[in-house]
């Protein structure tokens, strides 16, 4: 009898682990190994060309925090396009999930609609806000038409304006996703709570302030937590639309390491390993952000 349980148990344990193993495989092949690739070559001077290797030691770590200016400049880029995205995409995508949510007529035809550009492609993005704010492009043409411009903008010789555009076509791509995330925190608010705050004569935004806002906060939090990690992160956008044009003021972080130091994208003979040094700093930072924030954001897991 024990036996049999014993076998049974191996059964169980066998399958689970054979459950598992893409998933598993996958982290040790697509993301351990290359983390201790990059976190190897960062010591190195490495063009992908072995005869030229030569360990330099902290050498790429001393460049990057006393030499290097552009990459600082691209984190300025990047907290600018943050800045300038998030305040805009998550009130929009919280407002729109409360329309939702009130028994829009066709909910469920917005919802697949605001969601579809999650699922088109960085590159196609990037391609289509290209060519709507082009110097002849459809903006351009309807601004023209309604008398608000007498003469073509070139929105993507201003860094102020090319931002502008980024930040438009981001909030297009993702915000849907982000309407799915607050429709489902919605949905977990009580409807007793509305409905003894109308009892008591409560408005539609002291409802909203004290009973949905409080409600939802804690997964509010995590909603903003993955918003930010998303747009810090953010690169295959921005190579795809302006490639850091005007002179570089629009690179992110990200963008500005894939386009200059990761084969495929760089120049020939770029110094892969100084690439690797940048992304083991940038990895660095970006985790001490995650951390703060969730330091600070802590007390909004127990408003209820």
């Amino acid at each position: 009898m024990k036996e049999r349980k014993w076998n049974r148990k191996v059964r169980k344990t066998v399958s689970c682990y054979a459950i598992l193993s893409p998933q598993i495989i996958g982290f040790f092949v697509f993301s351990l190994y290359p983390i201790l690739w990059a976190a190897q070559k960062a010591f190195y001077y490495y063009n992908g060309t072995p005869s030229a290797t030569r360990f330099v030691g902290f050498g790429n770590f001393v460049k990057i925090f006393t030499i290097d200016s552009t990459y600082w400049e691209t984190w300025g880029n990047t907290l600018l396009f943050t800045f300038g995205k998030l305040p805009l995409e998550l009130p929009l995508a919280l407002l729109i999930a409360l329309c939702l949510r009130r028994g829009l007529k066709g909910a469920g035809f917005f919802r697949a609609a605001f969601y579809l550009p999650c699922v088109i492609s960085i590159a196609i993005t990037g391609l289509i806000f290209t060519n709507l704010f082009d110097y002849f492009g459809l903006i351009n043409a309807w601004l023209t038409n309604i008398g608000l411009i007498d003469v073509p903008i070139d929105w993507f010789s201003n860094a102020w304006t090319a931002r502008l555009v980024l930040i438009i076509g981001s909030v297009w791509s993702s915000f849907g996703i982000n309407v799915l995330y607050f429709i489902s925190a919605l949905a977990n608010v009580p409807e007793e709570l509305y409905e003894s705050a109308k009892l008591d004569g409560a408005s539609g935004w002291k409802t909203f302030w004290h009973i949905t806002l409080p409600m939802i906060a804690p997964v509010f939090s995590t909603i903003l937590l993955l918003a930010i990690n998303g747009t810090l992160q953010t690169s295959e956008y921005i190579l795809a639309t302006t490639r850091g044009a005007p002179h570089g003021s629009t690179y992110t972080v990200m963008a500005y390491v894939i386009n200059r130091f990761v084969p495929g994208f760089a120049e020939g003979g770029a110094n892969v390993g100084y690439g690797c040094a940048l992304s083991l700093v940038t990895a660095v930072i970006m985790g001490l952000v995650a951390l703060a924030y969730t330091k600070a954001t802590a007390k909004l897991q127990d408003i209820y």
